[in-house]
């Protein structure tokens, strides 16, 4: 009976979640209601409904005073994230698309990767447009952050659910507080990002929709051509620092805001490492196209820039084919969709902190070798001297989860392209799942509503791993296997 009762105990939490996603609902439902689609808002408005009423009965469970395991709560957090896509994808059924489709639409807009198999997407009411945009803005921190700003005694807390999503990054004694101050820097960019954006000549409704999906670095677009259907170099260009900034930190916004000054920003290494990164990316594009590619300088450096902001920010939007270009470049790209943006921001990814961690450490383990054995040579992370334990912590962190990532890539890989669809362009194939596995949403044009459906669920459950970062995932699995009994000792667990 305690896993029961643990079970009911996580789940009176979690139905918070779904409860405040519920009442989210209410801006598509707004445009809905603006624009007179009445058949929309009615298949919006029963998503709502289930939203609550989901929310409500799993809010009646006892929660009792018993202590769930931090195993349990991160696997039903894990869980929770495909609830949430599922019922998310209910209103996509309206628009022709089969439940596969639907499903995977959903989880790619929820967890911010991009891909759509939507063949009429221009033909979509205004409603159901923005729910895919939003879902994409709201899955840039989190559901569980979300719910933390509102729901201030919440289990979420004590049980440790948020620490499961792999956006946030504490920068304030109080994990409610730092969730709080994420989303009102997040509403503040997301303001400036849309004035932004209109200042290029977008009119409200497109500009919306774009800075929703460009600061969450989600990368969906309203139109079938994406940001190329709008054909304006300016759009393109600002886009690039909103990515970028979708890409950093939000702990630097918040000691910008504190302190009153940029200087925390400009002077923090996650930033020159995110800028420099992105700049040769860029310069090895705009070089490769222009003389491998027979690309004039002009179009070389539109395309090198925005397609390394696009990639170093995990966003995925795109303002070319990749038709032109050769296969050198595209698998140097695909490297950095798999890697991503910064820690504690929207992007997803590897994340260019653990693959730093890994080149401090070869440096460090190099000069251990070469200089005497009686040296004391500590490691540095940041400009910070990391001594003993916490090095090795550190480094096995960061080598675990990017041999992860690296496995995840080839499983993926090893199933796919057994098939022909996927065979017939190995290249395009290894640059979209590595899109796929990185969140990020760029397309060589493989992934489409033509896939093979195995191949959808394949990619759907992908995603899903990737963003919740592998662990809790692999913790879910293990958990059911072992039915939860088990704990750091040997043999089962008495409770």
């Amino acid at each position: 009976m305690g896993i029961v009762r643990e079970l009911a105990s996580v789940g009176h939490d979690l139905g918070a979640v779904f409860l405040l996603i519920g009442l989210a609902t209410i801006l598509p439902l707004g445009v809905g209601a603006y624009y007179q689609e009445w058949d929309a808002f009615s298949v919006m408005g029963q998503t709502t409904l289930l939203y609550l009423i989901l929310g409500g009965a799993l809010r009646f469970l006892p929660k009792g005073d018993i202590k769930s395991r931090n195993s349990l709560s991160i696997a039903a957090t894990a869980l929770v994230w495909v609830f949430v896509s599922f019922l998310g994808c209910l209103p996509f059924l309206f628009t022709g698309m089969n439940l596969l489709d639907a499903a995977f639409e959903s989880m790619s807009a929820w967890t911010g990767t991009g891909f759509s198999l939507a063949t009429n997407i221009e033909e979509w009411p205004k409603t159901l447009l923005l729910w895919r945009s939003f879902m994409q803005w709201i899955g840039g921190l989190g559901i569980i952050a979300l719910t933390l700003t509102v729901v201030n005694k919440a289990g979420l807390v004590t049980r440790g659910l948020y620490r499961s999503e792999g956006r946030s990054e504490a920068f304030m004694p109080s994990v409610i507080a730092t969730a709080f101050q994420m989303w009102k820097i997040y509403v503040v960019l997301t303001v400036i990002s849309l004035l932004a954006i209109m200042a290029t000549g977008l009119n409200l409704w497109d500009a919306v929709n774009v800075a929703f999906c460009a600061i969450s670095t989600g990368g969906m677009s309203i139109y079938a051509n994406g940001i190329m259907h709008f054909q304006n170099l300016g759009l393109e260009m600002v886009l690039i620092p909103i990515m970028l900034a979708g890409a950093l930190p939000f702990r630097l916004y918040y000691l910008a805001y504190t302190n009153h000054s940029f200087k925390e920003i400009l002077s923090d290494r996650v930033l020159h490492l995110l800028v420099t990164v992105f700049l040769l990316v860029a310069a090895f594009l705009t070089c490769d196209l222009v003389l491998f590619n027979d690309y004039t300088l002009l179009d070389a450096v539109r395309e090198g820039f925005f397609m390394a902001g696009t990639a170093i920010s995990s966003t995925g939007f795109q303002n070319t084919t990749l038709a032109g270009w050769e296969m050198a470049s595209i698998l140097f790209l695909a490297v950095f969709l798999l890697i991503g943006g910064a820690p504690g921001s929207t992007a997803g990814g590897i994340k260019l902190d653990r693959v730093q961690v890994m080149f401090e450490a070869m440096i460090w383990w190099f000069r251990r070798t070469v200089v005497s054995s009686r040296a004391y040579i500590p490691m540095r992370h940041d400009g910070k001297t990391v001594a003993g334990k916490d090095a090795d912590m550190l480094i096995a962190k960061s080598l675990l989860l990017i041999i992860l990532y690296i496995l995840l890539v080839v499983a993926t890989l090893v199933i796919l392209l057994h098939d022909p669809y996927f065979s017939k362009d190995v290249m395009g194939t290894v640059y979209d799942v590595f899109s796929c596995v990185g969140n990020n949403g760029s397309s060589a044009g493989i992934v489409g509503a033509g896939m093979p459906d195995y191949a959808k669920v394949v990619m759907y459950v992908v995603m899903w791993i990737s963003r919740l970062e592998i662990i809790p995932v692999i913790i879910l699995v293990w958990g059911l296997l072992r039915k939860f009994e088990w704990h750091l000792g040997s043999g089962p667990s008495k409770r």
